[in-house]
């Protein structure tokens, strides 16, 4: 095994947080990846105690890591995010209420971590063939900015193991906020303007921001105006998307993260 080719998979013992599960031992399978399954409590516990409290199957796994780290589960999911190429773990665990869009760890962790994060809400059912969990709709948002972008690596890394339907959606930002930042490339002002040419504005936009397709995946681009969270949000319940895949700036308290929350 490379170092660093892990999945952090944080469990905390509560049936919630094994929702999970599957999708990490997923994307484990698809990448020839190492799940490492991580229970954080100040116990003293033997591999066989963690295996019994985490409430996992090792059989469930062709490979993984078990291991029980004492302190700050925040800190150490965190901490042990940076030896991962990926986290999954469910939005909530023990003290679950669905009123709330994540718990207090899943928030604290993407709000503190560079790594990728898989977000799986515990009410959703996940698409499945083969036994393992595979997406067969995913949305990704562009908003013409290089950061947002920076999506698309991790997700297409699994992507291209599978048949999935790509929907890409550019909602552009606001005149005022254009030039917020370096590299942002958006529809035209005069997006109406008899001469402009939206193939050649598409084209170069899919260049600099879309994904690079190496397989024969079925790709939709959509343009649309307005509040983007919003419409992300409808765009996802009309298309029937089981993945967004999306960057964001890590705060997550409004007005912050509208679309994530």
């Amino acid at each position: 095994m490379e170092q660093g080719k892990m999945i952090l998979l944080p469990l905390d013992g509560s049936d919630i947080s094994l929702k999970a599960v599957l999708p990490a031992k997923s994307i484990a399978v698809l990448l020839n990846m190492i799940v490492h399954i991580l229970y954080v409590s100040d116990e003293e516990l033997s591999r066989e105690e963690v295996i019994k409290k985490a409430k996992i199957r090792k059989e469930d796994f062709p490979r993984c890591i078990i291991s029980h780290k004492k302190g700050n589960p925040i800190e150490v999911i965190i901490e042990e995010a940076k030896l991962s190429e990926y986290v999954v773990m469910c939005t909530h665990g023990q003290g679950y209420d669905p009123d709330k869009i994540s718990g207090s760890v899943a928030t604290k962790v993407i709000e503190n971590t560079s790594t990728p994060v898989l977000l799986v809400r515990p009410d959703i059912e996940l698409p499945t063939q083969n036994n393992l969990w595979q997406t067969k709709n995913v949305l990704i948002p562009l908003n013409g900015c290089p950061c947002a972008a920076q999506a698309l690596e991790p997700t297409m890394r699994i992507l291209s193991k599978i048949n999935a339907e790509i929907d890409l959606l550019h909602i552009p930002v606001s005149e005022q906020k254009k030039q917020a930042e370096s590299g942002m490339f958006t529809v035209p002002y005069y997006e109406d303007h008899p001469q402009h040419e939206w193939p050649t504005w598409t084209k170069e936009f899919l260049r600099r921001f879309g994904p690079k397709l190496k397989n024969n995946f079925k790709v939709e681009f959509f343009v649309s105006t307005g509040d983007p969270a919003e419409h992300i949000i409808n765009f996802s319940k009309e298309h029937n998307n089981d993945l967004i895949a999306i960057a964001w700036h890590g705060k997550l308290a409004p007005p912050h993260a509208t679309i994530l929350r």
